[in-house]
């Protein structure tokens, strides 16, 4: 028998088994395959919704992806989201995660170093009409619950000590992911 090698280049490949990873695990704690129709999936087997927006892009470089994570943890943290419907905007009652984490990581740690300035209106919104700071998206977020973890060894080499939320430790960061019913990365 001959053995065929293909040359996948290593970044692909760790890139395609960690998306491989994350579909499984998630998909091991929702209910499987029943959809509730337009409304969306059924919850996780305990009914409890946990997600965890890891976020590890440098915001004072490209703060495009922590304006997308912030608005999508607030969103998940609102009982009501307005959609649009034949040219009307109206409310829709939805469930609300019980727990959104942001997790800061690599660059992304800067996004809670309080020293860095995230006042100016970086961040487009939904409605295209109003653009919100980074630091309004931060606080928005925290307000309706959410939790900004960073992590301690990204958060110190980039001489972060007091980081907005709380500075993770090798247990919270263990138990984040171990019992994260979601994660999202940006």
């Amino acid at each position: 028998r001959e053995k065929i090698m293909i040359n996948i280049p290593s970044k692909l490949m760790l890139a395609a088994i960690v998306a491989c990873l994350t579909i499984v695990s998630s998909a091991s704690y929702a209910a499987p395959g029943k959809s509730k129709g337009a409304g969306g999936w059924e919850p996780s087997a305990d009914h409890l919704e946990s997600v965890v927006i890891s976020l590890h892009t440098d915001p004072t470089v490209d703060p495009e992806p922590a304006c997308v994570a912030l608005q999508i943890g607030i969103n998940l943290l609102m009982d009501t989201i307005k959609v649009e419907q034949d040219n009307v905007t109206v409310p829709v009652t939805v469930t609300p995660a019980d727990e959104v984490i942001l997790f800061t990581t690599i660059g992304g740690v800067e996004l809670v170093d309080p020293d860095n300035d995230f006042s100016e209106p970086d961040c487009d919104t939904p409605d295209g009409e109003n653009t919100r700071s980074l630091a309004q998206l931060l606080q928005g977020f925290m307000n309706l619950g959410g939790e900004a973890v960073a992590c301690p060894l990204c958060a110190e080499a980039r001489g972060i000590s007091d980081p907005i939320g709380i500075m993770g430790n090798g247990v919270d960061i263990h138990n984040l992911f171990l019992y994260g019913d979601k994660v999202i990365n940006f």
